[in-house]
């Protein structure tokens, strides 16, 4: 039955990526969650891609849009994409020779996007495969059973930085627009959180934020959107409600596509 709130949908593919606010499921832990993808798809499109992945760092959001939406194009789909950038101090890197250990109490990578985009190990499953990406999110760092978390400490204290961590993510940003526009790709971006897109500008930022298509953006964070209206789980887990989800895709997502003729 159509309510009074259901948008005509359109014969479009919609590809989403972002971290665990943008994931809407996980197929090895039978995990689903009605994240703002699949609002938007539900209300909008007539098909989901969705890519988002939690603790995922802005590179491997880059890659996963690129890749699947040149998957995308082979297969002639017409296609919107949507990206919720994730925290800027977020990282991977990329081992040949790292392998996913059996037991314990989350489902550790290493990712192999290209295969499994949207998956990962279940917990207590350990693989023969060598290889794939390591996730060097700050989380990890409370995890001393954490597979590779010298490898996280040493990330942490060694090498990351906020500068650096800024110049990343606007090339990352800069990486997936000139994509899409080069392939003539409706998209908007966002982020999962206000601080995501607050840039220190200087001589190594401004000449890329610059460049950056900023009327793509929805400027309002969900994270502070959903804070604000009480739209949050639980003090411990600061996601989105289904409700939350659903409501800042109706008032914040759809009302930006709107504006730009995109629904």
């Amino acid at each position: 039955m159509v309510t009074k709130e259901t948008i005509v949908m359109k014969d479009k593919t919609l590809i989403t990526a972002g971290c665990s606010f943008t994931q809407t499921e996980i197929p090895s832990m039978n995990f689903t969650r009605d994240n703002w993808p699949k609002h938007l798809s539900d209300r909008n499109y007539d098909e989901l891609i969705n890519y988002g992945m939690f603790a995922t760092g802005n590179e491997m959001i880059a890659r996963t849009i690129i890749h699947g939406v040149s998957q995308s194009i082979k297969d002639n789909k017409d296609i919107v994409v949507g990206v919720m950038w994730s925290g800027v101090e977020r990282h991977t890197v990329y081992s040949d020779t790292a392998t996913r250990p059996g037991k314990g109490d989350f489902p550790y990578g290493p990712r192999r996007f290209i295969k499994e985009p949207i998956d990962v190990l279940h917990p207590n499953a350990v693989s023969p495969s060598k290889g794939g990406w390591l996730d060097m999110s700050a989380s990890g760092l409370t995890v001393p059973e954490h597979p590779w978390h010298d490898l996280i400490k040493n990330w942490y204290s060694v090498f990351s930085n906020k500068a650096y961590s800024e110049i990343k993510t606007l090339e990352n940003i800069l990486m997936v627009q000139n994509y899409l526009e080069l392939n003539n790709i409706d998209y908007f971006m966002c982020a999962y959180m206000d601080d995501v897109l607050s840039f220190n500008l200087n001589e190594n930022t401004t000449y890329l934020h610059d460049l950056i298509d900023w009327s793509k953006f929805i400027k309002t964070g969900m994270l502070e959107w959903c804070e604000s209206r009480n739209y949050i789980i639980s003090e411990t887990d600061q996601h989105p409600t289904d409700t939350g989800s659903l409501e800042y895709t109706k008032q914040i997502i759809e009302t930006h596509l709107k504006e730009r003729d995109l629904i």
